[in-house]
């Protein structure tokens, strides 16, 4: 009993922190692609226009005085700016910023001189000085003005030199461009060249800041995942790395970018940090490790994909199986309990598909959950219901035994064997469930597929805290109590809702039926454990209190028949 006491606070504990951290944490570009054998992709970012923080102007501005090819999928919109041949126009049609239905669109890539410059590009570059490439201030011609999902367009042009470059833009149904490069050399030149993939973003997005998500920089390279934060890339400023296949990009908490070379193809990744002008750049790269030679009135191509969306888990899936894309799951921060965070939002995502909920479906998990730890913890319960009669006969020889310790071991060890009763068989059950705990919260966290999914009255978004607060009236009075100067962090967390209050009430009531501590100190402690639980989850996504209420209201009933059942065989 003791253990599993100190399991309790140990538990507690390990939120505090979790919750703690949730509220403390929150060079000349040159002129051409020519590249040496030192040299690396930050090169190739050549953004001829030098802006500073203050000179962004609206994005609809700067669509507006560039010649541009549209797409619509009915999932992405945007535009491909012919100016560069660069992707750096997407919004994201099926999400919005707020549950607010006036919200904006989720605005994901954005043109050079907007707020949030984020864009992705593909091209070639070379060590032979003198060929022509396109770069970006290149102005494409098109073969079409819209992609939709089913068709693609060619964009070309012709240097001075009498090479054209093609690119052969498609987009699928849902998130994943195809390009083709070409390159038709009508000229007597001989040459070298190197396909390079890039994504760049300006400035670092507002982040989460939270130790169990990885947000930044990431790529599989040689099947392993790498992440890297932007302070990472502040410091080191450039990091390489060669791989067989694989992918690099950026990562948000539920969307990212990724370029996607063959999965065979040896290349090397860059990771590049830059700051000019008042601006910072962070760029993930992807470069072929080996030239293709370009003959005499020859042709060359290379392909890439780039994907640029939400990480929806079934999606995701589908691209690693359909293009054997290594890892590409990996996407997805399961985390370090990757092999038991994935099979439960598996689960939850089976259950969805017949409840249409995810609350619902989270109340079905905990009673899946339940049954498949029945036997542990009806085993668990019962040795608890005999401890429970057991209480009186421990009191007695705490009193009798006094400051003896030694010898209130011994006995209490006799009675515990007389009576067959286990102190920690109620510590397994318990351990097991902390994994399950953790691995769900990871899901709501992480999982696109959790943001802003609604349960039933005022629980419209599962992966966030329950909204009706203490502090507001549940409801009552429509104010931010985080926006209170100086207390407003403290205030966040008294403010507790509906769920977590029902949470700490059914912990109580569960409390009552376990035998309670001899000890009046410890007594004391446990007595605020469900005020404390409270507040700790008072913090923490709606679902994951659901779960925890769940399971209360589940093992209390299991609890209290076991114990009707113990009685009768005592009395009888």
């Amino acid at each position: 009993m003791e253990n599993q006491k100190n399991l309790f606070l140990a538990i507690a504990i390990s939120m505090a922190i979790i919750f703690g951290f949730q509220l403390i944490i929150p060079q000349p570009e040159p002129t051409n692609n020519t590249i040496s054998e030192t040299s690396n992709l930050n090169e190739l970012d050549i953004t001829k226009k030098k802006l500073t923080s203050n000179d962004f102007l609206e994005k609809k501005e700067v669509l507006a005085k560039s010649n541009r090819v549209k797409f619509n999928n009915g999932k992405i919109s945007g535009s491909i700016n012919l100016e560069g041949g660069i992707i750096d126009d997407l919004v994201l049609m099926e999400y919005k910023e707020t549950l607010d239905e006036n919200s904006s669109q989720i605005s994901f890539l954005n043109p050079i001189g907007s707020k949030g410059e984020y864009y992705l590009d593909t091209s070639w570059a070379t060590n032979d000085i003198g060929i022509e490439l396109p770069n970006r201030d290149t102005n494409w011609k098109s073969s079409g003005d819209l992609l939709d999902g089913t068709n693609s367009v060619t964009l070309s042009w012709t240097s001075g030199q009498g090479i054209t470059y093609e690119k052969i833009i498609s987009l699928d149904e849902n998130y994943l461009f195809a390009i083709e490069q070409k390159i038709k050399n009508n000229s007597e030149l001989i040459f070298e060249v190197y396909p390079y993939g890039l994504s760049n973003r300006k400035g670092e997005p507002k982040l989460q800041n939270f130790f169990i998500l990885h947000e930044g920089p990431i790529s599989i390279t040689n099947d392993v995942l790498e992440e890297y934060s932007y302070d990472d890339l502040r410091e080191d400023k450039e990091i390489k790395l060669d791989s067989k296949g694989g992918w690099i990009g950026i990562t948000d908490k539920y969307w990212q970018t990724a370029i996607i070379p063959g999965q065979n193809e040896p290349i090397r990744q860059n990771f590049t940090y830059s700051y000019e002008n008042d601006q910072e750049s962070f760029q993930t790269n992807i470069i072929s490790s080996n030239p293709i030679s370009v003959g005499a009135n020859n042709a060359a191509s290379h392909k890439f994909k780039l994907f640029a969306g939400p990480k929806i888990v079934s999606i995701i899936d589908q691209y690693k199986q359909d293009f054997n894309i290594k890892e590409f799951d990996r996407s997805i921060d399961f985390g370090w309990f990757y092999f038991l965070t994935k099979p439960i939002f598996n689960v939850l995502k089976f259950i969805y598909g017949y409840v249409g909920n995810f609350g619902y479906a989270i109340m079905l998990f905990t009673l899946l959950m339940r049954i498949c730890f029945f036997p542990l913890a009806q085993q668990s319960f019962k040795s608890m219901a005999k401890m429970k009669k057991l209480a009186p006969e421990m009191k007695i020889l705490k009193e009798q035994y006094g400051d003896d310790r030694a010898g209130l071991q011994k006995e209490m060890m006799a009675l515990y064997k007389r009576e067959k009763a286990n102190p920690i068989s109620g510590c397994l059950p318990i351990l097991l469930q902390i994994p399950v705990f953790f691995a769900l919260y990871k899901v709501l966290f992480v999982t696109i597929e959790m943001r802003h999914a609604p349960f039933i009255g005022w629980i419209h978004d599962l992966s966030a805290p329950d909204p009706l607060g203490l502090l507001t009236a549940f409801g009552l009075f429509d104010y931010d109590v985080g926006s209170v100067p100086i207390i407003g962090g403290i205030l966040m967390m008294l403010n507790v809702g509906v769920w977590p209050i029902l949470m700490g009430l059914s912990m109580f009531l569960q409390q009552k039926l376990n035998p309670q501590p001899v000890d009046k100190m410890q007594a004391k402690i446990f007595m605020f454990l469900p005020i404390v639980f409270t507040f700790i989850l008072g913090g923490f996504a709606a679902g994951l209190v659901v779960y925890w209420t769940t399971n209360n209201v589940l093992s209390m009933t299991q609890q209290y028949v076991i114990q009707r059942q113990v009685n009768k065989k005592t009395n009888a």
